[in-house]
């Protein structure tokens, strides 16, 4: 992938992470909260999938 191809990759899921963190601007909810609806967002918008060979059992 080339450099210009990733950044435009990249920019994608950075805009619809920040939409929806400045949709949550305001509203009180506990941290712990953010990362499912993160998730959510992001599946939302995306086809996403697990690189194979990809460990993330040990992540929080």
């Amino acid at each position: 992938m080339s450099d210009q191809t990733r950044a435009e990759v990249f920019e994608q899921p950075r805009r619809v992470i920040a939409w929806e963190l400045e949709a949550r601007v305001g509203v009180e909810r506990p941290i712990e909260q953010m990362p499912p609806l993160l998730a959510d967002t992001v599946l939302d918008f995306f086809d996403v999938s697990l690189k194979a060979g990809a460990n993330v059992s040990d992540l929080g």
